[in-house]
């Protein structure tokens, strides 16, 4: 599912076009929302991943905050880059949170077998973020669309076919990886930390 951001003003006179990575944009929307709904955002952190309440959440949260939007008509976006922008986000103000993630330590889990769609995405984040949170960390603080983020990816080196579901075959696409990794980092420095910080 997509989601869109409406503009509450008419766009401004187009300047000079400057390209920048799409998930750079959403970074940006997703930290602005975050300080301006931070319990919405942290609901919609909570909610369970691919359900009904979280794509409800998304849209209310994204077009509810059209400010944030600085400019542009609209930003279009899926639940899980969304979810995954307002993830990293988070583990960038909230302190406790950013703390409890640098102490994670790497546990076994299965190898997944889900690998239908953003199902296969969600489980393939968590097995990352489960056998590697150190790299999944070091993912986090790279550059949207950069050499060191696809570095910073191909650093989970075997878990990327650890985690892989036996004979399925899965076009790496690093932004749909950076997001499902932050958000299921986000869900290990939580449960890790006793909730983060309350004031963040």
């Amino acid at each position: 599912m997509a989601v869109t951001a409406l503009a509450a003003s008419a766009r401004a006179e187009a300047a000079e076009p400057v390209l920048v990575p799409k998930q750079q944009v959403v970074s940006e929307f997703a930290a602005c929302v975050l300080e301006q709904q931070p319990e919405r955002s942290k609901a919609l952190l909570a909610s369970e991943a691919d359900s009904f309440e979280e794509r409800s959440l998304a849209k209310r949260l994204m077009e509810g905050t059209s400010s944030c939007t600085r400019g542009r008509a609209f930003i279009s976006m899926h639940t899980g880059e969304a979810r995954g922008a307002l993830a990293e986000a988070m583990l960038r103000v909230d302190s406790a949170l950013a703390s409890a993630a640098a102490r994670l330590t790497a546990v076994p889990v299965d190898r997944p077998t889900e690998t239908v769609g953003r199902r296969f995405l969600i489980v393939y984040g968590r097995c990352l973020a489960a056998r590697a949170p150190t790299e999944a960390l070091a993912l986090m603080a790279t550059p949207y669309g950069s050499a060191a983020e696809r570095d910073a990816v191909l650093g989970f080196d075997g878990a990327l076919k650890d985690c892989m579901p036996l004979e399925f075959n899965y076009q790496l696409n690093i932004r749909d990886v950076r997001n499902h990794v932050a958000s299921a980092l986000y869900d290990r420095a939580l449960a890790a930390s006793g909730g983060g910080d309350k004031n963040a």
